[in-house]
């Protein structure tokens, strides 16, 4: 038997996960879990409620919505929903938009998925580019996830997945490239105070390297990238860039 624990940042009632639902459903030997927040709770990041409660709310069988955001979820799961059941995998998702190259750092999507490695679990972010159609992402997810989820051992891998609209080729497993968006901030009446929405669109015209997930996905191709939790920078570490702060040295054995 193949456990599985679904989350996302769009909330439990987001079509995308209901998608993702329905074709683990149809999987034979595969038992999905779902803990996800009560509502919309995108671009959350890696945040956590520390020190302010989190409630949760049973909304059927195996299946929990939270207060929180998106890795608390997955904490509280992993921790203590399913301490003694735990997931062969947490699939993130299906995210309604992008989560592409940069984008993964500011996604709850991602988060979800990271916070499993965190807890030595494997992780997959799943997310639809464009439009509304899940049909076609949903199946090749699942199926990707049983394959991720069969792998075992200790060593937990994260992938970011993405779909273009439709049908598509691949996935195609590739590197993050560079998805620039607008710089700006616009005043918006909120109750009288002082407010502003952060954030554009992403910048028109950009050439894409080759490769990349955001140029494998203007070519119709679904895009998969391995990701790492440590971020040392060890090309810096271990190069001479560091040579103008005075007085250090790098540490050796």
């Amino acid at each position: 038997m193949i456990r599985i624990l679904l989350t996302n940042d769009d909330g439990i009632d987001a079509p995308g996960l209901r998608a993702l639902e329905a074709a683990f459903d149809r999987m034979d030997g595969v038992e999905c879990w779902t803990v996800a927040p009560d509502s919309q709770r995108s671009a959350c990041s890696h945040s956590m409620s520390l020190g302010k409660p989190v409630s949760i709310q049973k909304r059927g069988p195996r299946r929990f919505a939270h207060s929180g955001v998106v890795a608390d979820g997955v904490y509280f799961a992993l921790v203590h929903l399913m301490a003694d059941t735990r997931p062969d995998l947490v699939v993130a998702g299906i995210n309604s938009g992008a989560n592409l190259s940069e984008d993964v750092i500011y996604s709850g999507t991602v988060a979800g998925a990271r916070e499993a490695v965190l807890r030595n679990v494997h992780g997959l972010a799943v997310s639809l580019v464009s439009g509304d159609d899940f049909s076609h992402a949903a199946p090749n997810a699942a199926q990707i996830a049983v394959q991720i989820a069969r792998r075992g051992g200790n060593s937990p891998l994260l992938f970011n997945l993405n779909y273009p609209a439709g049908a598509f080729e691949g996935p195609v497993l590739c590197s993050l490239g560079t998805r620039p968006y607008q710089p700006l901030v616009r005043p918006v009446a909120d109750k009288g105070e002082m407010a502003y929405l952060l954030g554009g669109p992403p910048v028109v015209g950009v050439r894409h390297e080759p490769g990349t997930d955001v140029a494998l996905i203007e070519q119709g191709k679904a895009s998969m990238t391995p990701l790492v939790i440590n971020q040392t920078a060890y090309g810096v570490l271990e190069g001479n860039q560091l040579q103008f702060l005075e007085g250090m040295k790098v540490y050796h054995d």
